[in-house]
């Protein structure tokens, strides 16, 4: 994989949400347990959901065939019959920036082993209630990147640390990735189509 290639912000994929994703991410929730690990409970569900529907209405605009596969806790889809994928996204307060940083947490990474994450960012409303899903105004797709480089160019951080860099003190041990390290979604596409 190109490591440390510079995609433009221009590549980021933007999306103003609406009550089509929102009412489809609720109902999500409200059939879905809520994980052991989750922090943030059905907060953290609206999140997660949210960010996947965003990566499903996204590949099917493009004309990638995938198999919802989110009832395994290994991956989210199997892209293409061939790629397994899982979708990570991030709850943020203004629109992302090259040098911000992509997380996966550590908790589940020894079983969970996609071939790709796939990461999208949440524009977040704070005159929003904190449990309101129309808070999340936009969403931006970011890019992804494959296993075997996040495990080698990730830096690892455990809970409790605080990222000197921006302050981010973390809740849980995780590996993060700079925006400017993924794959462009352009790049993805062309990945997911062969």
């Amino acid at each position: 994989m190109r490591v440390g290639v510079k995609p433009l912000t221009s590549t980021y994929k933007r999306r103003i949400l609406n009550e089509s994703y929102w009412e489809k991410t609720l109902d999500r929730v409200a059939s879905s347990p809520i994980y052991a690990h989750s922090h943030r409970g059905s907060d953290a569900n609206q999140v997660g959901f949210l960010g996947e529907i965003v990566i499903e209405k996204y590949l099917e605009e493009n004309g990638v065939a995938f198999l919802d596969d989110r009832v395994k806790t290994t991956h989210d889809y199997v892209i293409n019959k061939k790629h397994k994928l899982d979708v990570k996204t991030k709850d943020r307060t203004v629109k992302p920036e090259l040098h911000f940083d992509n997380s996966v947490p550590l908790y589940n990474h020894g079983h969970q082993r996609p071939d790709y994450y796939y990461f999208v960012s949440l524009l977040r409303d704070r005159e929003f209630e904190e449990t309101d899903i129309r808070r999340f105004r936009e969403a931006f797709i970011l890019g992804g990147i494959d296993l075997q480089t996040l495990d080698k160019v990730g830096t690892k951080w455990d809970a409790g640390e605080t990222d000197p860099s921006n302050g981010t003190k973390f809740w849980t041990s995780c590996i993060n990735v700079s925006m400017h390290q993924l794959i462009s979604n352009k790049e993805m596409l062309a990945i997911f189509k062969r």
